[in-house]
């Protein structure tokens, strides 16, 4: 993969409709109509999966913190809640990503969707708020099985030669994850005015669905390089996975070793994280008393900016095709747009105009992350991509949840934006600006690692 993300003339060898690595001249006609079906069978699915999980979880974006509320929660314990889910998030995103590139992508999502499908019901069903925080916890543990290994899977099977074709990839995702999003924050408030629980079975349910869906949608092509297993022979698990455990954080660590510019895109991601969680935790419990307490109003205010991040996702498709600084311009304005959108949403009195400032800062978060995300995978090998992408979501998890307890010991009341809003569009504006000088850095190309032996398969075939 090209790890240098200027975003100069693509290769002339590889046609702009067609994503994925360029082509050797005698390649055989009949081979590239198969690689180009598989790309769009990739694609779909990786579209299809990456909808329903936005889906599954934004049902819950409106009543989770009025529901851990009406259990009896106060201000410092919700903070604290959250914050303990994004450590957990952090704490298992290493190992679970190893788990990813040594079982199979494919199946480590499908662990994801049943441990979020258990961990969700389980909230509908308990009226007890340490039964609720157990199930908001397991929960937390099956997205990390996702992490990453949805985003590997995908790059890889597509190609990820093609800087302008991740671009494409991750932005065409983004209105997938936003469709997905809007149908779930609508249906959730629809459900929460029935029941604030009642957002959590249907989660769930979607959950166990999305298992399935991915068993059959995430296949592979067969890796050349990797002998077939012989029959009825099967290495034992427990020092396979020591072996590999191992070997992938080696890898890793050479990585991360070798590219100081990576490194620091991960940390300014995750500050882009931090600054993003802050309001995050607050924003339905500051305009529930602005709108009547009504869920679907709260809905719909959620999903505006969603909505909005569609039709200016494609238009930076276009703006892609036409300009090689597309990929900086596009984070550069957006993160000075939300920092200052934020500050307006906690300064101003006018209830209207507060929600229309805050709907911009969440629209201006979604049009960073494309780029962010396509800049980390040029520079990472296929070989550890689930493995590196964990370690990015780990420092995601850990700077938010840090900072959460930082921003619950500081904020007595749920409702007060005075002091927590100001600070975190500060830091949104200059975490934006530094994520947008790296993000077109170029560097050295890593070396895609094979992954037989001990690592096991990447992807796992079709029953």
């Amino acid at each position: 993969m090209t790890s240098g993300t200027s975003r100069g003339p693509e290769d002339e060898s590889t046609s702009p409709a067609s994503p994925g690595p360029p082509w050797p001249a005698d390649q055989d006609p009949a081979d590239r109509v198969s690689h180009a079906g598989h790309v769009d069978r990739v694609r779909r699915g990786y579209l299809l999966v990456s909808g329903l999980d936005y889906f599954a979880d934004m049902l819950l974006t409106v009543t989770s913190v009025l529901l851990l509320q009406s259990l009896g929660m106060g201000s410092g314990a919700v903070f604290a809640l959250i914050a303990a889910v994004w450590i957990v998030e952090g704490v298992s995103e290493i190992p679970t990503g190893v788990l990813a590139d040594l079982l199979g992508r494919r199946t480590s999502v499908a662990i994801s969707f049943v441990l979020r499908a258990v961990g969700y019901s389980v909230l509908f069903f308990s009226g007890s708020v340490y039964i609720a925080a157990a199930g908001v916890l397991l929960s937390a543990l099956g997205g990390t099985f996702a992490s990453g290994a949805l985003e590997a899977w995908a790059v890889d099977e597509t190609g990820a030669k093609d800087p302008s074709g991740l671009d494409r990839l991750f932005a065409q995702g983004k209105i997938a994850e936003n469709a997905g999003l809007v149908l779930g924050t609508l249906t959730g408030a629809a459900l929460g005015t029935l029941d604030l629980a009642l957002p959590q079975i249907v989660a769930g349910l979607t959950c166990a669905l999305a298992a399935v869906l991915s068993l059959r949608l995430m296949t592979g092509r067969p890796d050349p390089d990797r002998p077939p297993a012989a029959p009825g022979r099967r290495e034992a698990f427990a020092p396979r996975l020591r072996e590999s455990f191992g070997e992938v954080m080696t890898g890793t660590r050479l990585t991360l070793r070798g590219d100081k510019v990576l490194i620091a895109l991960i940390l300014a991601a995750a500050l882009l994280w931090l600054f993003r969680g802050i309001p995050g935790v607050q924003w339905t419990v500051v305009y529930e008393g602005l709108v009547g307490g009504n869920l679907l109003v709260l809905g719909a205010m959620r999903s505006v900016g969603s909505l909005l991040e569609i039709p200016l996702l494609g238009w930076t498709l276009s703006l892609q095709k036409r300009r090689a600084s597309a990929r900086r311009t596009v984070i550069v304005t957006a993160s000075t747009a939300g920092a200052l959108a934020l500050v307006c949403a906690a300064a101003v009195k006018e209830p209207a105009l507060s929600i229309v400032c805050y709907v911009c800062f969440s629209t201006a978060f979604g049009l960073c992350m494309p780029g962010v995300r396509a800049a980390m995978n040029e520079r990472i090998d296929s070989g550890h991509r689930a493995t590196v992408l964990s370690v990015a979501s780990l420092f995601n998890s850990l700077f938010t949840g840090g900072g959460l307890i930082l921003t619950g010991l500081a904020v007595g009341d749920l409702g007060s934006t005075a002091l927590a809003w100001p600070l975190a569009a500060a830091g949104f504006g200059v975490a934006g600006l530094w994520v947008a000088s790296l993000a077109v850095r170029p560097g050295t190309a890593p070396t895609t690692t094979s992954t037989t032996g001990s690592t096991g398969p990447q992807e796992v075939r079709a029953p």
